[in-house]
């Protein structure tokens, strides 16, 4: 897939900055209404070393929210906890640091479960569609209620 592509009124951008940049610049050029949608992770409100990835991209979704709303661009960003993926399949365990893991695993416990992708999808869908004109610069949690925590 190309870094941002053009649907319709739907961009899909497979990296950051540059592609939010240039996402944004198709939709005020293509003289419509448009959004963007980003996936940080709950670890962007909290956190550290992985955190600072994803609140640059929380601050990245709320600028371009505010500096080309009037232009017509929507930008928020999702924030899930886990998610029901195979991740761990494609990792040799052996190369795990197992008592990180032990920590980390403390922090994800208190999560109360797992979404699945097609609920995630779901906010996406929502959030691109007109229905959602006016979410602009929003971060929402589908987390399962783990940052209510």
């Amino acid at each position: 897939m190309a870094l941002f592509e053009l649907t319709g009124k739907t961009v899909v951008v497979t990296g950051a900055g540059s592609g939010i940049g240039r996402a944004t610049a198709l939709i005020a050029d293509a003289d419509a209404d448009g959004s963007i949608v980003d996936v940080s992770s709950e670890a962007g409100i909290r956190g550290a070393a992985y955190t600072a990835s994803k609140h640059g991209l929380i601050g990245l979704t709320r600028n371009t929210a505010y500096m080309y709303g009037k232009a017509g661009v929507r930008c928020n960003a999702i924030m899930p906890g886990g998610v029901e993926t195979n991740i761990m399949a494609s990792i040799d365990q052996s190369k795990l640091d197992m008592e990180g893991l032990g920590v980390l695993g403390a922090v994800h416990a208190g999560a109360l479960r797992n979404a699945k992708p097609d609920e995630l999808a779901a906010l996406v869908v929502f959030l691109l569609a007109v229905e959602a004109s006016n979410v602009n610069g929003a971060l929402i949690a589908n987390d399962g209620g783990w940052s209510a925590g």
